[in-house]
């Protein structure tokens, strides 16, 4: 292909290390956003085919946390244009301010995607993350826990016009395997030299402390129905032992994974 516009994936692919946000403008230093706040989004940009790229387009959205975002579903925030060279790469900034919403307190799903009127988007309201090169997603955040317990609200979502039968399923990944990708996190939050503590209890349920009920809710794994385009509040309580530790969210539509939710934990 002679134009081949890319904004890389992460290991898991909902996890780029190449769209992330910034404080200010002026300084182009990766910054957590602040519910409340105004900040602003870039994506490092790539073109990997053999002729340049003039003015293509990259476009930055924000979501609630949710899994299986769509078009239709995320918030436009607004877009950004760049020249690439063959081979070459850039950090685009999108000039237009977000602002983290206080509902969901600065945690939100960041996505950017590139294209040109040569190497255009497919034609669907999905974003196809995991299959489609345009197209990154940093589904992050940070949680704050209180003598080790921690809460997060989110979404699920069906990007499909039909009914599906979806899996979500709560576990802890080494955090070596995904925070080299994220040093600023590992800088701010001092975690060099922290122990790495380990998920001891976790519930999908809007309980926020570990009650005596807590042991009865629906534990690590749920099962549920999503219609046509639908969505589904849901919540997850956990508690950790150490000073942090990394989690995820993974959903799932028979044996296809479809989306996820990463989240480092900070034992306070």
């Amino acid at each position: 292909m002679a134009l081949e516009l890319e904004i890389r994936d992460g290991s898991p692919w909902y996890l780029s290390p190449d769209v992330w946000v910034v404080s200010d403008p002026a300084d182009v230093t990766e910054s957590m956003p602040v519910a409340g706040t105004p900040c602003y989004l870039m994506a490092k940009v790539r073109n990997n085919g053999r002729d340049a790229a003039t003015n293509a387009t990259v476009r930055f959205y924000w979501a609630n946390p949710s899994i299986g975002v769509t078009r239709n579903t995320a918030t436009l925030i607004g877009q950004a244009f760049v020249s690439l060279a063959a081979n070459d790469l850039q950090d685009v900034l999108c000039l237009t301010a977000w602002v983290p919403e206080f509902l969901n307190e600065g945690h939100e799903c960041i996505l950017a995607e590139a294209f040109h009127s040569t190497d255009p988007l497919p034609l669907s309201t999905d974003f196809n993350v995991s299959t489609d090169r345009h197209v990154a997603q940093r589904n992050l955040s940070v949680l704050l826990a209180m003598n080790g317990m921690f809460h997060l609200n989110f979404e699920m979502h069906n990007s499909l016009r039909k009914e599906q039968h979806f899996t979500a399923l709560i576990n802890q990944v080494p955090v070596e395997k995904v925070m080299h990708h994220f040093p600023m996190l590992v800088e701010k939050y001092k975690l060099k030299g922290r122990k790495e503590g380990k998920l001891v209890k976790a519930a999908f349920t809007d309980t926020k402390c570990a009650d005596a009920d807590f042991k009865e809710h629906s534990g690590n794994k749920d099962s549920f129905k999503l219609g046509p385009f639908g969505k589904q509040k849901m919540a997850i309580t956990g508690k950790i032992e150490g000073d942090f530790a990394f989690v995820q969210i993974t959903q799932r539509a028979e044996k296809n994974e479809t989306g996820g939710l990463g989240f480092l934990i900070i034992n306070q």
